[in-house]
């Protein structure tokens, strides 16, 4: 009788086994594990953290990808604009001696290319753009510098006047749309606002100029909806025109959450179309959102609108028609707080003044390998002559571009 229970009990543990070792095995071929998301690599290719030499970047602000691969960074602290091959290597460095200017600080900050790959990038220091050939040659300046009252700025008789230009936004055949930025002369009763031009391209016998769009002035309902911006993108195909909030008001749609938003506009009249992306509503009124801090810079794929979230260290994918997050990527650097705080570890403050003086090397710190963002800026996305697809993103104390793949992105 013992034997008995002995081979009985023998066969149930057996029994038991195939039963555990074959569900193990079907649910192992059920499941889908999809790779990690990292970047192809940084530029610059050696990078050596925030300062001035050529594997240098401090405080980059932007980043525009070329047709060939190339890349345009604007390069804030240091006052140059940075153009890198598709290889890695630095092609030129162009500051203002480059331009012909005397001013050293001129503060290049956005960057954006036209259909004709021509290059414009906005000059803060000089209240002015730059238009560059597709080779980077410089062409011409668009706009001029002065300083009038708010309810001066739109006067015909500053017409093209430009303060402290910041968000620069080139559409297909050439226009320029700029977001000039002075926060002393456009806030209000404690309401921030800014100033918005937009720069017609005019050809003629003569060669290619810019005047001030005055129609689109008359009808753009911009600077009534958003209060701080710097990130825009077009879509060709949607004639539409997307800028980022950074800094929204409460009495604005009810926000009381601070949640911020992508407002979209009309490309041809600038005209507000009644629709928010990054935030739910309900009566015309916010009730949430995915992103609660700035909203910087923003780039359109097909039927995609990329939004960098900058204090989360976050890259948000929407898709257009539907407003829905399809994809994100990114997390905040573990070794690194902003100019207004204070991250002490091991003896180390890890903000950005630490940053400045070389006291606190991030980029060491921080695994690009895993997406560890330290304050990310501008967003660039392109289909390359080649045919691959690619994005680029500024971190910006990190002092660094992060590249990659973009269909990996996209199906991630």
């Amino acid at each position: 009788m013992s034997k008995l229970k002995f081979y009985l009990s023998q066969l149930l543990v057996l029994v038991l086994m195939i039963i555990v070792t074959g569900c193990k095995t079907q649910h192992q071929e059920t499941i889908t594990v999809k790779p990690a998301l990292s970047p192809l690599g940084t530029l610059p290719i050696s990078g050596n953290g925030y300062g001035m030499g050529s594997d240098q970047l401090a405080q980059p602000d932007d980043v525009e990808i070329l047709a060939n691969g190339s890349l345009i960074i604007t390069d804030v602290d240091n006052n140059r604009i940075q153009y890198f091959h598709t290889d890695g290597h630095l092609i030129q460095s162009i500051n203002n001696t480059t331009l012909g200017l005397e001013i050293t600080e001129i503060i290049p900050t956005g960057v954006s290319s036209d259909g004709a790959g021509f290059v414009y990038v906005s000059l803060e220091g000089v209240g002015t753009i730059a238009r560059f050939t597709p080779e980077m040659e410089f062409d011409q300046f668009i706009g001029y510098q002065g300083k009038v009252a708010s309810e001066e700025y739109y006067l015909a008789e500053n017409d093209g006047l430009l303060m402290m230009p910041q968000g620069i936004m080139a559409s297909h055949s050439g226009d320029i749309f700029v977001i000039d930025m002075s926060k002393k002369i456009f806030k209000k009763d404690g309401i921030r606002n800014f100033g918005f031009r937009k720069f017609k391209q005019i050809e003629s016998d003569k060669g290619v100029n810019y005047v001030y769009d005055t129609d689109f002035a008359k009808t753009q309902e911009i600077t009534t909806i958003m209060r701080k911006s710097e990130g825009m993108a077009i879509s060709t195909e949607r004639n539409l025109l997307f800028i980022a909030e950074e800094k929204p008001s409460k009495n604005q749609f009810g926000n009381k959450g601070k949640f911020r938003y992508i407002g979209v506009f009309d490309l041809s009249t600038g005209k507000f179309l009644d629709r928010l992306i990054g935030v739910n509503m309900q009566d015309g009124v916010i009730i949430d959102g995915t992103c609660n801090e700035s909203i910087e810079g923003l780039a359109v794929f097909g039927d995609y609108l990329f939004a960098v979230a900058e204090k989360d260290g976050r890259v948000d994918c929407y898709n257009i028609d539907t407003g829905e997050r399809v994809t994100h990527f990114g997390s905040r650097a573990p070794y690194y707080c902003d100019d207004e705080s204070d991250c002490i570890m091991d003896g180390i403050n890890y903000n950005e003044q630490s940053i400045i003086a070389g006291t606190a090397q991030v980029h060491l710190l921080n695994d690009w390998k895993q997406n560890e963002l330290a304050s990310p800026d501008g967003i660039s996305v392109i289909q390359l002559e080649t045919g691959e697809r690619r994005l680029a993103v500024v971190d910006q104390w990190n002092s660094r571009i992060l590249l990659y793949d973009l269909d990996r992105v996209l199906s991630n």
